[in-house]
């Protein structure tokens, strides 16, 4: 099984400002049977937690549900997770700093990320044009 496939797609970043400036990410996507595996490894890790925090004292009140809880969310997040993102980087809109926006999770567009210069929300939208 391979670790999901790398495509390169240009982005439009927008600020608070009227200009919009270009961006890059890079997207991983998933098959199926790479979701599950992702997932029940999730599950499983969530679910150790719990064991684990059952020999806790008191704390286990807390800590056995929540894992519980968590593992079944961190499943479902991650079977749905078709495509999440390697790498983003452009710069932004407002403040011109050229920044790697890094790991920012599951890839729907648009996408919200926060600039590092300014800390101002950013928008993330597909590039759509014919030629590179």
């Amino acid at each position: 099984m391979t670790d999901g496939r790398i495509r390169r797609q240009r982005l439009v970043l927008t600020g608070y400002s009227d200009q919009a400036t270009a961006g890059v990410v890079d997207v991983r996507s998933f098959d199926r049977a790479e979701r599950l595996v992702h997932a029940w490894k999730g599950l499983a890790l969530a679910w150790t937690g719990a064991l684990v925090g059952f020999f806790i004292p008191v704390a286990h009140f807390l800590l056995v549900p929540g894992f519980v809880i968590a593992g079944v969310v961190l499943f479902r997040s991650k079977l749905g997770a078709r495509e999440i993102t390697e790498s983003m980087t452009g710069s932004c809109p407002d403040c011109g700093l050229k920044q790697d926006f890094g790991l920012v999770g599951r890839w729907e567009p648009p996408h919200t990320v926060t600039c590092k210069g300014c800390h101002r929300s950013l928008t993330a939208k597909a590039a759509h044009n014919g030629g590179s």
